[in-house]
Protein backbone atom coordinates (compact mmCIF):
# COMPACT_ATOMS: atom_id res chain seq x y z
CA UNK A 1 0.00 0.00 0.00
CA UNK A 2 1.74 3.62 -0.86
CA UNK A 3 1.18 6.19 1.22
CA UNK A 4 -0.21 9.34 0.89
CA UNK A 5 2.25 11.93 0.99
CA UNK A 6 1.72 15.13 2.64
CA UNK A 7 1.64 18.39 0.36
CA UNK A 8 3.31 21.00 2.06
CA UNK A 9 1.67 24.48 2.37
CA UNK A 10 2.89 27.03 0.02
CA UNK A 11 5.68 29.71 1.31
CA UNK A 12 3.19 32.17 0.48
CA UNK A 13 0.65 30.36 2.48
CA UNK A 14 3.26 29.48 4.84
CA UNK A 15 4.71 33.36 5.42
CA UNK A 16 1.04 34.50 6.18
CA UNK A 17 0.25 32.23 8.79
CA UNK A 18 3.62 32.81 10.35
CA UNK A 19 2.55 36.40 10.35
CA UNK A 20 -0.52 35.80 11.62
CA UNK A 21 0.27 33.88 14.44
CA UNK A 22 3.17 36.41 15.29
CA UNK A 23 0.91 39.36 14.92
CA UNK A 24 -1.43 37.78 16.96
CA UNK A 25 1.10 36.94 19.87
CA UNK A 26 2.72 40.33 19.81
CA UNK A 27 -0.84 41.65 20.05
CA UNK A 28 -1.72 39.39 22.85
CA UNK A 29 1.01 39.98 24.70
CA UNK A 30 1.32 44.02 23.97
CA UNK A 31 -2.07 43.90 24.99
CA UNK A 32 -1.27 42.32 28.28
CA UNK A 33 1.68 45.13 28.87
CA UNK A 34 -0.53 47.76 27.67
CA UNK A 35 -3.00 46.79 30.22
CA UNK A 36 -0.71 46.58 32.96
CA UNK A 37 0.76 49.99 32.32
CA UNK A 38 -2.61 51.59 32.06
CA UNK A 39 -3.59 49.93 35.46
CA UNK A 40 -0.70 51.38 37.03
CA UNK A 41 -0.87 55.14 35.40
CA UNK A 42 -4.59 55.02 36.39
CA UNK A 43 -3.51 54.42 40.00
CA UNK A 44 -1.00 56.97 39.99
CA UNK A 45 -3.01 59.05 39.22
CA UNK A 46 -5.70 58.38 41.59
CA UNK A 47 -3.63 58.24 44.54
CA UNK A 48 -2.48 61.69 43.62
CA UNK A 49 -5.70 63.02 43.53
CA UNK A 50 -6.39 61.04 46.52
CA UNK A 51 -3.11 62.57 48.47
CA UNK A 52 -4.24 66.51 47.54
CA UNK A 53 -7.89 65.38 48.67
CA UNK A 54 -6.41 64.51 51.95
CA UNK A 55 -4.12 67.42 52.53
CA UNK A 56 -6.99 69.90 51.58
CA UNK A 57 -9.47 68.29 53.67
CA UNK A 58 -6.27 68.26 56.24
CA UNK A 59 -6.13 71.95 55.84
CA UNK A 60 -10.09 72.66 56.60
CA UNK A 61 -9.49 70.43 59.85
CA UNK A 62 -6.83 72.33 61.07
CA UNK A 63 -8.79 75.26 60.26
CA UNK A 64 -12.25 74.12 62.14
CA UNK A 65 -13.94 74.28 58.70
CA UNK A 66 -14.24 71.07 58.03
CA UNK A 67 -17.95 69.52 56.43
CA UNK A 68 -19.61 67.29 57.96
CA UNK A 69 -19.74 64.85 54.69
CA UNK A 70 -17.02 65.79 52.41
CA UNK A 71 -18.28 65.17 48.64
CA UNK A 72 -16.73 62.43 47.17
CA UNK A 73 -17.69 60.19 43.69
CA UNK A 74 -19.89 57.09 44.62
CA UNK A 75 -17.08 54.44 44.80
CA UNK A 76 -14.41 56.67 46.94
CA UNK A 77 -14.91 57.21 50.37
CA UNK A 78 -13.81 59.81 53.20
CA UNK A 79 -13.18 59.33 56.95
CA UNK A 80 -11.52 62.19 59.46
CA UNK A 81 -10.95 60.23 62.65
CA UNK A 82 -9.55 62.25 65.59
CA UNK A 83 -8.52 60.80 69.45
CA UNK A 84 -9.69 57.79 70.19
CA UNK A 85 -11.49 57.18 67.26
CA UNK A 86 -14.15 59.66 66.91
CA UNK A 87 -15.10 60.57 63.69
CA UNK A 88 -15.13 63.88 62.75
CA UNK A 89 -16.65 63.72 59.44
CA UNK A 90 -17.39 61.08 56.44
CA UNK A 91 -18.72 60.78 53.10
CA UNK A 92 -22.60 59.89 52.63
CA UNK A 93 -21.49 56.28 51.19
CA UNK A 94 -20.01 55.77 54.64
CA UNK A 95 -21.96 58.16 57.31
CA UNK A 96 -23.14 56.00 60.20
CA UNK A 97 -20.45 53.14 59.77
CA UNK A 98 -17.36 52.20 61.94
CA UNK A 99 -14.30 53.96 61.64
CA UNK A 100 -11.86 52.27 59.41
CA UNK A 101 -9.47 49.79 61.16
CA UNK A 102 -6.20 51.51 60.22
CA UNK A 103 -3.70 53.02 62.00
CA UNK A 104 -4.03 56.54 63.06
CA UNK A 105 -0.83 58.65 60.68
CA UNK A 106 1.48 61.21 62.64
CA UNK A 107 0.68 64.79 62.01
CA UNK A 108 2.48 66.06 59.16
CA UNK A 109 2.88 62.52 57.38
CA UNK A 110 1.52 60.43 54.60
CA UNK A 111 1.03 57.19 53.79
CA UNK A 112 -1.04 54.48 51.58
CA UNK A 113 -2.16 51.68 52.62
CA UNK A 114 -3.35 48.61 50.77
CA UNK A 115 -6.84 47.03 51.72
CA UNK A 116 -8.46 44.16 49.88
CA UNK A 117 -11.82 45.11 51.45
CA UNK A 118 -13.73 48.07 53.76
CA UNK A 119 -16.19 46.13 55.70
CA UNK A 120 -18.17 49.17 55.74
CA UNK A 121 -18.18 49.38 51.70
CA UNK A 122 -19.27 47.22 49.35
CA UNK A 123 -16.36 48.01 46.80
CA UNK A 124 -13.93 45.49 46.60
CA UNK A 125 -9.92 46.44 46.66
CA UNK A 126 -9.23 49.67 47.79
CA UNK A 127 -6.12 52.05 48.15
CA UNK A 128 -6.69 54.40 51.07
CA UNK A 129 -4.16 57.63 51.91
CA UNK A 130 -3.84 58.16 55.17
CA UNK A 131 -2.70 61.57 56.03
CA UNK A 132 -1.57 63.00 59.83
CA UNK A 133 -2.66 66.27 60.53
CA UNK A 134 -2.95 68.62 63.70
CA UNK A 135 -6.09 71.03 64.78
CA UNK A 136 -7.11 72.94 67.69
CA UNK A 137 -8.61 69.31 69.04
CA UNK A 138 -5.83 67.42 68.53
CA UNK A 139 -4.46 65.10 66.35
CA UNK A 140 -6.66 63.87 63.60
CA UNK A 141 -6.24 61.38 60.63
CA UNK A 142 -7.56 61.85 57.38
CA UNK A 143 -8.49 58.86 55.70
CA UNK A 144 -9.35 59.23 51.81
CA UNK A 145 -10.23 55.91 50.33
CA UNK A 146 -10.25 55.01 46.56
CA UNK A 147 -11.83 51.80 44.80
CA UNK A 148 -9.27 49.84 42.87
CA UNK A 149 -11.90 47.10 41.19
CA UNK A 150 -13.58 50.05 39.34
CA UNK A 151 -10.24 51.20 37.60
CA UNK A 152 -9.79 46.95 36.91
CA UNK A 153 -13.32 46.91 35.77
CA UNK A 154 -12.15 50.03 33.22
CA UNK A 155 -9.20 48.32 32.28
CA UNK A 156 -10.70 44.97 31.58
CA UNK A 157 -12.90 46.90 29.62
CA UNK A 158 -10.44 48.49 27.49
CA UNK A 159 -8.91 45.20 27.40
CA UNK A 160 -11.61 42.97 26.15
CA UNK A 161 -12.70 45.51 23.36
CA UNK A 162 -8.67 45.29 22.15
CA UNK A 163 -8.85 41.59 22.34
CA UNK A 164 -12.11 41.53 20.42
CA UNK A 165 -10.35 43.37 17.44
CA UNK A 166 -7.54 41.56 17.19
CA UNK A 167 -9.27 38.93 15.16
CA UNK A 168 -10.23 41.32 12.67
CA UNK A 169 -7.02 43.06 12.70
CA UNK A 170 -5.41 40.20 12.72
CA UNK A 171 -7.64 39.00 9.13
CA UNK A 172 -7.03 42.43 7.32
CA UNK A 173 -3.48 41.76 7.88
CA UNK A 174 -3.81 38.53 6.43
CA UNK A 175 -5.69 39.74 3.55
CA UNK A 176 -3.23 42.99 3.07
CA UNK A 177 0.03 40.28 3.09
CA UNK A 178 -1.67 37.78 0.66
CA UNK A 179 -2.06 40.37 -1.51
CA UNK A 180 1.57 41.81 -1.81
CA UNK A 181 2.98 38.27 -1.08
CA UNK A 182 1.38 37.50 -4.13
CA UNK A 183 2.53 40.29 -6.38
CA UNK A 184 5.93 39.55 -4.45
CA UNK A 185 6.35 36.50 -5.33
CA UNK A 186 4.95 35.89 -8.75
CA UNK A 187 8.16 36.91 -10.33
CA UNK A 188 9.93 33.98 -8.45
CA UNK A 189 7.01 31.49 -9.44
CA UNK A 190 7.25 32.27 -13.09
CA UNK A 191 10.94 31.82 -12.73
CA UNK A 192 10.58 28.42 -10.92
CA UNK A 193 8.20 27.44 -14.65
CA UNK A 194 10.66 28.68 -16.97
CA UNK A 195 13.60 27.12 -15.04
CA UNK A 196 11.69 23.65 -14.78
CA UNK A 197 10.70 23.87 -18.17
CA UNK A 198 14.67 24.08 -19.26
CA UNK A 199 16.39 20.31 -19.53
CA UNK A 200 19.05 19.36 -21.32
CA UNK A 201 17.99 19.69 -24.59
CA UNK A 202 17.17 23.40 -24.45
CA UNK A 203 19.94 24.65 -21.82
CA UNK A 204 19.95 27.91 -24.70
CA UNK A 205 16.71 29.55 -23.20
CA UNK A 206 16.84 31.43 -20.06
CA UNK A 207 14.49 32.71 -17.12
CA UNK A 208 12.68 36.06 -16.89
CA UNK A 209 14.75 38.91 -15.86
CA UNK A 210 13.02 41.49 -13.65
CA UNK A 211 14.17 45.18 -14.30
CA UNK A 212 14.46 45.85 -10.49
CA UNK A 213 17.93 45.40 -9.31
CA UNK A 214 17.15 43.64 -5.97
CA UNK A 215 16.90 40.27 -4.52
CA UNK A 216 14.58 39.02 -7.40
CA UNK A 217 16.56 40.54 -9.95
CA UNK A 218 20.00 38.87 -8.65
CA UNK A 219 18.73 35.66 -8.00
CA UNK A 220 17.33 35.76 -11.94
CA UNK A 221 20.63 36.56 -13.33
CA UNK A 222 22.23 34.17 -11.05
CA UNK A 223 20.54 31.32 -12.69
CA UNK A 224 20.94 32.84 -16.41
CA UNK A 225 24.29 33.10 -15.44
CA UNK A 226 24.64 29.34 -14.26
CA UNK A 227 22.31 28.18 -17.21
CA UNK A 228 25.05 29.95 -19.30
CA UNK A 229 27.90 27.97 -17.56
CA UNK A 230 25.90 24.96 -18.04
CA UNK A 231 25.15 24.92 -21.63
CA UNK A 232 29.12 26.19 -22.30
CA UNK A 233 29.44 22.77 -20.34
CA UNK A 234 27.20 20.71 -22.74
CA UNK A 235 28.60 21.87 -25.83
CA UNK A 236 32.09 21.41 -24.56
CA UNK A 237 31.30 17.87 -23.45
CA UNK A 238 29.25 17.05 -26.40
CA UNK A 239 32.31 18.60 -28.91
CA UNK A 240 35.14 16.54 -26.86
CA UNK A 241 33.05 13.13 -26.58
CA UNK A 242 32.38 13.57 -30.51
CA UNK A 243 36.17 14.85 -30.82
CA UNK A 244 37.16 11.91 -29.04
CA UNK A 245 35.19 9.58 -30.93
CA UNK A 246 36.80 10.93 -34.35
CA UNK A 247 39.89 10.79 -33.13
CA UNK A 248 40.07 7.05 -31.42
CA UNK A 249 38.14 5.65 -35.00
CA UNK A 250 41.43 6.54 -36.81
CA UNK A 251 43.68 4.27 -35.61
CA UNK A 252 41.30 1.75 -34.90
CA UNK A 253 40.19 1.20 -38.42
CA UNK A 254 43.69 1.67 -39.20
CA UNK A 255 44.48 -1.36 -36.89
CA UNK A 256 41.73 -3.44 -38.37
CA UNK A 257 42.41 -3.06 -41.85
CA UNK A 258 46.11 -3.87 -41.17
CA UNK A 259 44.85 -7.03 -39.29
CA UNK A 260 41.74 -7.66 -41.65
CA UNK A 261 44.09 -7.54 -44.95
CA UNK A 262 47.54 -9.82 -43.31
CA UNK A 263 44.27 -12.16 -42.39
CA UNK A 264 43.11 -12.21 -45.62
CA UNK A 265 46.24 -11.98 -47.79
CA UNK A 266 46.98 -14.94 -49.98
CA UNK A 267 50.39 -13.74 -50.33
CA UNK A 268 53.04 -14.50 -47.64
CA UNK A 269 53.07 -11.38 -44.55
CA UNK A 270 55.42 -9.61 -43.43
CA UNK A 271 54.86 -9.74 -39.92
CA UNK A 272 57.95 -7.56 -38.56
CA UNK A 273 56.36 -4.73 -40.96
CA UNK A 274 52.69 -5.54 -40.18
CA UNK A 275 53.85 -5.45 -35.83
CA UNK A 276 55.54 -2.55 -36.24
CA UNK A 277 52.33 -0.47 -38.00
CA UNK A 278 50.27 -2.19 -35.70
CA UNK A 279 52.47 -0.83 -32.61
CA UNK A 280 52.90 2.60 -33.97
CA UNK A 281 48.97 2.58 -34.49
CA UNK A 282 48.76 1.53 -30.74
CA UNK A 283 51.42 3.56 -29.16
CA UNK A 284 48.92 6.30 -30.81
CA UNK A 285 45.97 5.22 -29.26
CA UNK A 286 47.57 5.01 -25.77
CA UNK A 287 49.15 8.56 -25.73
CA UNK A 288 45.53 9.92 -26.94
CA UNK A 289 44.13 8.00 -23.93
CA UNK A 290 46.48 9.65 -21.26
CA UNK A 291 46.26 12.80 -22.82
CA UNK A 292 41.97 12.37 -22.04
CA UNK A 293 42.23 10.96 -18.81
CA UNK A 294 44.24 13.83 -17.81
CA UNK A 295 41.80 16.46 -19.49
CA UNK A 296 39.06 14.68 -17.41
CA UNK A 297 41.14 14.94 -14.51
CA UNK A 298 41.61 18.91 -15.32
CA UNK A 299 37.77 18.62 -15.76
CA UNK A 300 36.97 17.33 -12.47
CA UNK A 301 39.39 19.77 -10.62
CA UNK A 302 41.88 16.81 -9.32
CA UNK A 303 45.08 18.72 -10.92
CA UNK A 304 47.33 20.30 -8.77
CA UNK A 305 46.82 18.40 -5.92
CA UNK A 306 50.19 17.24 -5.42
CA UNK A 307 52.28 20.55 -3.77
CA UNK A 308 55.88 20.16 -3.62
CA UNK A 309 59.10 22.37 -4.35
CA UNK A 310 60.09 21.80 -8.09
CA UNK A 311 63.28 22.79 -10.06
CA UNK A 312 61.56 23.86 -12.36
CA UNK A 313 65.18 24.55 -14.42
CA UNK A 314 65.92 20.37 -13.83
CA UNK A 315 62.80 19.76 -15.62
CA UNK A 316 63.63 21.78 -18.66
CA UNK A 317 67.07 19.83 -18.77
CA UNK A 318 65.78 16.50 -18.48
CA UNK A 319 62.99 17.26 -20.94
CA UNK A 320 65.58 18.90 -23.54
CA UNK A 321 67.75 15.82 -23.39
CA UNK A 322 64.82 12.75 -23.96
CA UNK A 323 63.27 15.42 -26.48
CA UNK A 324 63.72 13.56 -30.11
CA UNK A 325 64.42 16.54 -31.72
CA UNK A 326 65.27 16.49 -35.86
CA UNK A 327 69.14 16.89 -36.78
CA UNK A 328 68.17 20.10 -38.29
CA UNK A 329 66.31 22.31 -35.27
CA UNK A 330 69.24 23.13 -32.49
CA UNK A 331 68.01 23.65 -29.28
CA UNK A 332 69.17 26.30 -27.05
CA UNK A 333 68.69 26.04 -23.58
CA UNK A 334 71.47 28.73 -22.45
CA UNK A 335 68.68 31.03 -20.83
CA UNK A 336 67.47 28.76 -18.35
CA UNK A 337 68.29 30.13 -14.64
CA UNK A 338 67.72 28.17 -11.50
CA UNK A 339 63.99 28.21 -10.26
CA UNK A 340 62.15 26.59 -8.08
CA UNK A 341 58.44 26.41 -8.19
CA UNK A 342 55.06 24.61 -6.17
CA UNK A 343 53.40 21.81 -7.69
CA UNK A 344 53.39 18.29 -9.07
CA UNK A 345 56.60 17.96 -11.22
CA UNK A 346 55.07 14.94 -12.98
CA UNK A 347 52.62 17.23 -14.40
CA UNK A 348 54.96 20.22 -14.70
CA UNK A 349 57.37 18.48 -16.72
CA UNK A 350 54.42 17.25 -18.99
CA UNK A 351 53.27 20.78 -19.32
CA UNK A 352 56.98 21.68 -20.71
CA UNK A 353 57.53 18.50 -22.53
CA UNK A 354 54.25 19.98 -24.60
CA UNK A 355 54.99 22.81 -25.34
CA UNK A 356 59.06 22.87 -25.96
CA UNK A 357 58.10 19.54 -28.50
CA UNK A 358 54.97 21.88 -29.94
CA UNK A 359 57.85 24.71 -30.97
CA UNK A 360 60.28 21.54 -32.06
CA UNK A 361 58.17 20.27 -33.76
CA UNK A 362 57.29 23.36 -36.31
CA UNK A 363 60.48 25.30 -36.14
CA UNK A 364 62.24 25.70 -39.00
CA UNK A 365 65.97 25.39 -37.57
CA UNK A 366 66.05 27.01 -34.12
CA UNK A 367 64.11 26.58 -30.90
CA UNK A 368 65.41 29.08 -27.76
CA UNK A 369 64.24 27.83 -24.49
CA UNK A 370 64.49 30.75 -21.29
CA UNK A 371 63.73 30.74 -17.79
CA UNK A 372 63.79 33.55 -15.20
CA UNK A 373 62.86 34.88 -12.10
CA UNK A 374 60.09 38.08 -11.80
CA UNK A 375 59.02 39.59 -8.48
CA UNK A 376 56.98 36.83 -7.22
CA UNK A 377 56.22 34.36 -10.29
CA UNK A 378 58.56 31.77 -12.81
CA UNK A 379 58.87 32.92 -15.99
CA UNK A 380 59.04 30.34 -18.96
CA UNK A 381 59.54 30.95 -22.62
CA UNK A 382 59.57 29.16 -25.51
CA UNK A 383 60.47 30.65 -28.88
CA UNK A 384 60.16 29.11 -32.54
CA UNK A 385 61.63 30.04 -35.78
CA UNK A 386 58.64 28.45 -37.72
CA UNK A 387 55.19 29.89 -39.30
CA UNK A 388 53.90 31.21 -36.17
CA UNK A 389 50.48 31.93 -34.85
CA UNK A 390 48.18 34.26 -36.54
CA UNK A 391 46.86 36.85 -34.28
CA UNK A 392 43.34 36.15 -33.75
CA UNK A 393 43.81 32.52 -33.37
CA UNK A 394 46.20 32.45 -30.61
CA UNK A 395 43.59 32.12 -27.85
CA UNK A 396 41.79 29.02 -29.93
CA UNK A 397 45.11 26.85 -29.75
CA UNK A 398 44.71 26.45 -26.08
CA UNK A 399 41.28 24.66 -27.11
CA UNK A 400 40.69 20.54 -27.08
CA UNK A 401 41.24 19.18 -30.44
CA UNK A 402 42.48 22.30 -32.32
CA UNK A 403 44.42 22.39 -35.05
CA UNK A 404 45.58 25.15 -36.87
CA UNK A 405 46.30 24.85 -41.09
CA UNK A 406 49.64 25.99 -41.28
CA UNK A 407 50.90 24.93 -38.12
CA UNK A 408 48.78 22.20 -36.63
CA UNK A 409 48.29 19.67 -39.36
CA UNK A 410 48.04 16.25 -39.00
CA UNK A 411 51.67 15.91 -40.41
CA UNK A 412 52.90 16.00 -36.79
CA UNK A 413 50.90 13.30 -35.66
CA UNK A 414 49.32 15.19 -32.50
CA UNK A 415 45.42 15.17 -31.43
CA UNK A 416 44.93 19.21 -30.70
CA UNK A 417 45.28 18.61 -27.30
CA UNK A 418 49.01 19.08 -26.06
CA UNK A 419 48.36 23.09 -25.41
CA UNK A 420 45.31 22.37 -23.84
CA UNK A 421 46.92 20.42 -21.54
CA UNK A 422 49.52 22.45 -21.20
CA UNK A 423 46.89 25.40 -20.25
CA UNK A 424 44.77 22.80 -17.51
CA UNK A 425 48.30 22.20 -16.06
CA UNK A 426 49.08 25.88 -15.79
CA UNK A 427 45.65 27.08 -14.56
CA UNK A 428 45.82 24.19 -12.10
CA UNK A 429 48.66 25.52 -10.70
CA UNK A 430 47.69 28.99 -10.26
CA UNK A 431 49.51 30.42 -13.65
CA UNK A 432 48.55 31.47 -16.78
CA UNK A 433 49.97 30.29 -20.56
CA UNK A 434 50.77 32.93 -23.00
CA UNK A 435 51.30 33.29 -26.54
CA UNK A 436 52.41 35.94 -29.30
CA UNK A 437 55.30 36.76 -32.02
CA UNK A 438 58.49 35.44 -31.25
CA UNK A 439 61.67 37.53 -31.70
CA UNK A 440 62.99 34.58 -34.08
CA UNK A 441 59.80 35.02 -36.26
CA UNK A 442 57.62 32.23 -34.97
CA UNK A 443 55.88 31.71 -31.84
CA UNK A 444 56.96 32.66 -28.56
CA UNK A 445 54.91 30.44 -25.78
CA UNK A 446 55.34 32.18 -22.23
CA UNK A 447 54.60 30.06 -19.24
CA UNK A 448 54.15 32.04 -15.85
CA UNK A 449 53.83 30.07 -12.31
CA UNK A 450 54.04 31.00 -9.01
CA UNK A 451 57.23 30.79 -7.02
CA UNK A 452 57.69 28.88 -3.65
CA UNK A 453 56.93 30.64 -0.50
CA UNK A 454 60.47 31.22 0.42
CA UNK A 455 61.89 32.49 -2.56
CA UNK A 456 59.03 35.26 -2.71
CA UNK A 457 59.90 36.09 0.92
CA UNK A 458 63.11 36.60 -0.49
Amino acid sequence: MRLSRRRTPSLRTRMVLIAAVATTAVLILGGVLLSATVRMVLIDDAMDTARLRARDLGALAAAAELPPDPPVRDSDLVQVVGDGGRILAASRNVAGGAPLTLPAQPPGTTVVHRVDRIPIADSGAYRVVAHGISTPDGAVTVYVGVSIEEIDETVALVGQVGLAATPLFVVLLSVVMWTVLGRTLAPVERIRREADAITAQHLDRRVFEPEQHDELGRLARTVNAMLSRLQDSAVRQRRFVADTAHELRSPIASLRTQLETARDSTRPVHWDQVSADLLDETVRMQVLAEQLLLLARADAGTLGRTKVAVDLDDVVDLVSARLVVDPAVRLDTRGVEPVQVSGDPILLEQAVRNVVGNAVAHADRQVRIGLTVTDSEAVLTVDDDGPGIPRERRQEIFERFTRLDAARDRDHGGAGLGLAIVADITRAHDGRVEVCESPLGGARFRLRLPLTEDLRKC
